[in-house]
């Protein structure tokens, strides 16, 4: 498939996050994110949900970087049957923008990991509904579009391995 925008990719993420998230859910799976325009060849400027230092600086939170699909292992996923679903999840994203990163989530993630529901708890408790990952931002995006997709966790509560799934099966 040749991917176009709105469409959704999934990595293997990077760093200790990316780690725990691959760990947790037993998946190679630990990044996802919207593909918006096509710059160059395999290069895409996208939306992204990342923690710490990304690629440009500090902060954490929803931002657009430009990303080569070349340069890890990627699956680009489809959810849209027409190109008004496509644009309405298109409009979700960019309204996400500038969200902040929900480490919370991280950290019931890693509590999962772990088998520390204490840890889980926290990361519940920390969790706030003006912040997301990833996976939590394409399910959104996805939802935007296609209110029928049945996902197997609440959106916010999602991580990438469980979402590609289930955009995987829908039809």
């Amino acid at each position: 498939m040749t991917p176009e925008p709105g469409d959704l990719f999934f990595s293997g993420g990077r760093g200790l996050q990316g780690w725990v998230i691959r760990r947790a859910s037993r998946s190679t799976v630990a990044h996802c994110g919207v593909l918006v325009e096509r710059t160059g060849p395999g290069v895409w400027r996208s939306h992204e949900a990342y923690g710490g230092d990304g690629p440009d600086g500090g902060g954490s939170g929803l931002r657009e970087r430009v990303r080569d699909l070349a340069a890890e292992p990627v699956v680009v996923v489809r959810p849209w049957r027409s190109g008004a679903e496509r644009d309405l999840g298109l409009a979700r994203s960019r309204a996400l923008l500038g969200q902040g990163y929900d480490w919370g989530e991280i950290t019931r993630i890693a509590g999962h990991l772990l088998h520390l529901p204490p840890l889980q708890r926290l990361g519940l408790a920390l969790s706030r509904p003006d912040r997301l990952i990833c996976s939590n931002h394409c399910a959104s995006v996805v939802l935007a579009g296609r209110p029928d997709v049945r996902l197997p966790h609440p959106p916010d509560r999602i991580w990438p391995a469980p979402l590609l799934e289930a955009l995987e099966t829908t039809p």
